[in-house]
């Protein structure tokens, strides 16, 4: 799947994620909620909103990576969704308090930014081990996020209440989701763009979609058949470029950043003579034996299946 396509997906899934915390909320709302303050109803929203953009996220974009979709992890994303959320919660409340009289603008503005904020921070956690500014990625996307859909559904919840609340909920839903993802789109450094492979499951898999993995510099990224279910941590991301080919071992190479430049080199548990003769590791048809630099447009062959690295520019 494409980049771009991967935005439109986790839009939708941010848009689900709205309309069903609206709902909720309105049931809770009229019952549970009936006669609790404002701010409280705000709170349950937030953490409801949060919870749901966690488990979706991560169900997500691990279906779309290719990697299996793992319970535990979906959960792990929720839980973290939801402490984001109730945190984001906690911090509209004295803002609902003590602006939205004088500025309900400004308060849904401040309110939902600091909300898609949190969101944004917590999602970005997934990442920190690999991609430590994807963290700062995320909470700005989510920040951005966060405030155009508050400002939409100030705007649209003053019209018709349930429908239009609906409508703002979904705003801002899409809005947090697609600033999470777009923030590392437009502040990648290259791209690993699937071409074909020899193993069948990685075609099917990868070759219509035309997949593609965002690069930057700085961060050092795992490539390998190893499925995100043999991890053993509960949230983080093991192989960042996950192909499912016989012929990739578990751990195959390494792609990382560096003074401006890229390179690809083999994983320290393939780089002996037993490695170097069952898996292979080419650039521009030439075996890479310890670390080899990437230029725009450099094929790499990696097991059976070829991809090509791209710059920025060449986007």
């Amino acid at each position: 799947m494409s980049l771009y396509q991967t935005l439109y997906y986790m839009s939708l899934a941010g848009g689900v994620a709205g309309l069903l915390s609206w709902g909720l909320t309105a049931l809770l709302s009229a019952t549970a909620l009936a006669n609790r303050s404002s701010s409280l109803a705000d709170l349950t929203a937030a953490a409801l909103l949060g919870l749901i953009i966690g488990l979706l996220t991560v169900g997500f974009s691990d279906k779309w990576s290719g990697n299996r979709v793992v319970g535990r992890y979906v959960l792990a994303g929720g839980v973290i969704g939801l402490l984001a959320g109730i945190l984001g919660g906690l911090a509209m409340m004295p803002i609902t308090k003590n602006m939205a009289e004088a500025q309900p603008f400004l308060t849904r503005l401040l309110s939902w930014m600091l909300v898609g904020s949190f969101i944004g921070l917590g999602l970005g956690l997934r990442w920190v081990a690999a991609n430590k500014m994807r963290v700062v990625h995320a909470c700005l996307g989510g920040l951005i996020g966060g405030s155009v859909g508050g400002a939409l559904f100030h705007v649209m919840g003053s019209r018709i209440p349930d429908l239009t609340q609906a409508l703002g909920f979904v705003a801002i839903g899409v809005g947090i989701c697609f600033g999470v993802t777009l923030a590392p789109i437009l502040l990648r450094d290259g791209i690993l763009k699937f071409v074909s492979s020899g193993d069948g499951r990685a075609q099917a898999k990868f070759g219509r979609s035309g997949k593609e993995w965002e690069l930057q510099q700085g961060d050092s990224y795992l490539v390998g058949s190893e499925s995100l279910d043999l991890n053993k941590t509960a949230y983080a991301v093991g192989v960042q470029v996950f192909i499912p080919d016989a012929a990739i071992a578990a751990r195959h190479a390494l792609i990382f950043g560096k003074d401006g430049h890229f390179y690809v080199a083999r994983h320290p548990e393939i780089n002996n003579p037993a490695g170097l003769a069952r898996y292979v590791l080419r650039v521009r048809g030439r075996t890479v034996t310890t670390s080899q630099e990437l230029h725009a447009g450099d094929d790499v062959l990696v097991g059976r299946t070829a991809i090509k690295f791209m710059t920025k520019k060449e986007r």
